[in-house]
């Protein structure tokens, strides 16, 4: 994948797709693959923003049961399926384990969501490698839970959900096999080029105008439909062109912390009333998530000290054995989401994606489409229905869509285990060495080692496994 900003400016595209998420990184794939030409331009780098900043989970849509949206719970299983099945390599499962308390949310009940479960996901393991198959939820007795999983040993409780999803261990190398996907397929991608404006032929938009962050050059880029997928700056670029689409915004953050995660992922309540999990990941605790019980402003999508502070304090309810404090966090993930404004004026986090065709709007406006989404799970169908969408417009052949099928480049085990016993410089790695750069790097691992034997100073072991 070579960035080339020549190319950018040098035809007009059937698509341009603005901003280098999971969502803008699956639409350009899809699009690509289904024969359209497409351009991609992020301001910062592919996965940068709330991509990024997500608690890491491929879930299955089980809390969807608790409400009886089994439309939901059916996606969330087959698009969990389908990564299992196209990117296993950055996939694994994991236990998640919830204490159950009273009787809507204790044992009896918990039971009753595990047979409901079963039939809405009876398919949870077709097509997917043995490895990632998923087994059956069970409820543990509370002494049981507690022996088990030392997290819960001072959370009251009357027993405990267990039940497997899985997590993205190495997300930036998954939304980079999906930008490897778009390429393959034709598809231009440019990261740090930041789009400014957009362009507009009468109540047309006719693509938009770029400038380029190494160099600070501007140019247009010209396509017949243009994909807003800025995620948190959603209106950013819609407001100077009168289409903003006034969504709300909740600040959104998980916690990495230096206390050790453990095996399994737990969840609990906290003080608040938010519902936090505790997900490891490399080997440390991950916490979220939380949302801010405010509307934030695109300049507010910084945490303030005490925004981390209530974090902290809602973990350490939740989690009393964790004795989190603030000297703990190493990382704060965050990021502003797409919110939900309730009769009562109150917000909470938005529970559908938002996909918008501004061509049905006020003021109508063609060749324009804005998507916020809320889950990396459904990424893949979001796009989807998006290139459905974007080949109605431009009065395309209804291509069959191909991406819940075709392996992600760099993403299958065979690749990513083939060969991993790799020596250089006569230098045997050790198996965790070997192990990290399969999972970061999938078969790319040995261009890797090959770069190390050229630089004596990369040799050192802390450097290659480089932590958070």
């Amino acid at each position: 994948m070579t960035r080339d900003v020549a190319r950018l400016s040098a035809r007009t595209f059937d698509l341009l797709v603005i901003g280098g998420g999971i969502c803008g990184l699956t639409i350009a794939a899809d699009a690509a693959q289904r024969g359209l030409s497409v351009v991609l331009v992020e301001r910062d780098d592919f996965g940068s923003g709330n991509t990024f900043n997500h608690l890491r989970t491929v879930h299955g849509g089980l809390r969807y049961l608790q409400t009886l949206d089994i439309t939901r719970a059916r996606e969330s299983v087959a698009e969990r399926r389908t990564l299992a099945r196209i990117a296993p390599a950055f996939v694994r499962q994991l236990p998640f384990v919830l204490p159950l308390n009273g009787l809507l949310r204790g044992p009896v009940t918990m039971r009753a969501g595990f047979l409901l479960d079963a039939i809405v996901a009876h398919d949870r393991n077709r097509g997917i490698p043995e490895s990632h198959r998923l087994p059956a939820g069970r409820v543990l007795s509370a002494a049981d839970a507690r022996r088990r999983f030392p997290w819960l040993r001072e959370v009251s409780m009357s027993g405990a959900a267990v039940w497997h999803d899985y997590v993205v261990v190495e997300s930036d190398r998954l939304n980079l096999a999906w930008a490897l996907a778009a390429t393959n397929h034709g598809a231009t991608l440019c990261n740090h080029a930041a789009a400014t404006r957009l362009l507009r032929d009468g109540t047309h938009v006719a693509g938009a105008e770029i400038v380029d962050g190494p160099t600070g050059s501007r140019f247009e880029v010209a396509a017949r439909v243009v994909v807003n997928a800025t995620g948190g700056d959603l209106d950013a670029l819609l407001a100077d062109a009168g289409v903003a689409t006034g969504r709300p915004m909740l600040l959104a953050m998980n916690l990495v912390t230096r206390l050790d995660g453990g095996e399994a992922a737990i969840g609990a309540p906290a003080g608040s009333g938010r519902a936090l999990f505790m997900v490891p990941w490399r080997g440390r605790a991950l916490f979220g998530t939380w949302e801010s019980g405010t509307v934030r402003r695109p300049d507010e999508r910084q945490p303030s000290a005490a925004d981390i502070d209530a974090f902290v304090q809602d973990v350490a309810s939740a989690f009393p054995s964790s004795g989190l404090s603030r000297h703990d966090v190493t990382l704060v993930h965050r990021g502003l989401v797409p919110a939900a404004v309730a009769r009562d004026g109150g917000v909470a986090l938005e529970g559908h994606q938002q996909i918008h065709d501004h061509a049905t709007r006020r003021p109508p406006v063609e060749g324009l489409i804005s998507v916020a989404g809320i889950k990396f799970t459904t990424a893949r169908a979001v796009a989807q229905t998006v290139t459905d969408w974007v080949l109605a417009k431009l009065a395309r052949t209804a291509m069959p869509c191909r991406t819940t099928t075709l392996p992600l480049p760099t993403a299958s085990l065979a690749a990513s285990n083939s060969g991993i016993a790799v020596t250089t410089s006569d230098r045997d790695w050790a198996p965790d060495i070997l192990a990290h750069l399969a999972a970061a790097y999938g078969p790319a691992r040995q261009a890797v080692l090959a770069l190390v034997a050229m630089k004596d100073a990369l040799e050192d072991p802390a450097r290659m496994l480089l932590d958070v």
